[in-house]
């Protein structure tokens, strides 16, 4: 009965950090001028948040984020989702993501993830990798996507997600 007893009590820390939401961690970034942001001061309670973890020198990566942008700007933004990309291979040489940025025309917000914290506190392997948080900056969903044509079936379900989230909001208010 012991050993029972013992195996529980060995286990209820697990239990209890699986249950831990999927929160933003405070993490220094840079901006594409160079300026270190706290990833705390980047996302806003109140709004919906896609972020998306890329790399600048893979073509997926940009693939997904030219897709997502055309998703955020035809149907997100409009419903106050903000869009933020995270580059996560750049190592301090964030010169080179500013021109990057202008020469694409993205209208969200990038940061660069100098030292790989963010990507390490969110536990992201594979890039890229999109996140999308509710308006409290819980993780709904999260897609680990490295090929090509899984934009639109993030797209997709992102906008479920979103109408889900509307559904309850207007169920909860009646």
């Amino acid at each position: 009965m012991k050993n029972i007893a013992l195996l529980l009590f060995a286990c209820l820390p697990a239990f209890w950090m699986s249950a831990q939401p999927d929160l933003i961690p405070d993490v220094d970034l840079r901006d594409v001028n160079g300026n270190q942001v706290s990833s705390l001061d980047m996302i806003h309670a109140g709004a919906p948040t896609l972020l998306v973890f890329w790399k600048s020198t893979s073509r997926t990566c940009c693939e997904n984020i030219e897709m997502l942008q055309e998703t955020w700007e035809s149907e997100l933004k409009q419903r106050g989702v903000r869009m933020i990309a995270i580059c996560v291979d750049c190592n301090g040489s964030w010169g080179y993501v500013k021109p990057l940025v202008n020469g694409n025309n993205w209208d969200f917000d990038t940061y660069v993830d100098v030292n790989g914290d963010l990507k390490r506190a969110m536990n992201v392997g594979e890039v890229p990798c999109t996140m999308l948080f509710d308006s409290d900056q819980q993780m709904i969903c999260r897609y680990n996507s490295g090929y090509s044509g899984s934009q639109a079936y993030i797209c997709k379900n992102i906008l479920d997600h979103l109408n889900v989230g509307e559904m309850a909001l207007n169920f909860k208010g009646e």
